[in-house]
């Protein structure tokens, strides 16, 4: 099974779209879906681990997919 791990943070103004993006996916496609804030102990981890310097970031199957708003015919292609 896929697995989608969104980094967000509460201050992105990208991120709301974002997390509703792959919350509407998870519930048409069923993937496993996790969000991590990048605030937090957890996320700042990720960031370092994978040198993300931008959010939203999607990670898929461990590897970065996206940073920023994927178009979703694009972020389907990738889950499918």
């Amino acid at each position: 099974m896929v697995k989608v791990t969104l980094l967000h943070a509460s201050w992105c103004t990208v991120c709301p779209s974002a997390r509703r993006l792959w919350k509407d996916l998870k519930s048409e496609y069923g993937f496993e879906y996790e969000e991590i804030d990048v605030e937090t102990p957890e996320g700042e981890e990720m960031s370092e681990k994978h040198g993300i310097v931008g959010i939203p970031t999607t990670i898929i199957d461990g590897e970065i997919a996206f940073t920023g708003l994927p178009k979703k015919a694009e972020a389907i292609a990738r889950i499918t």
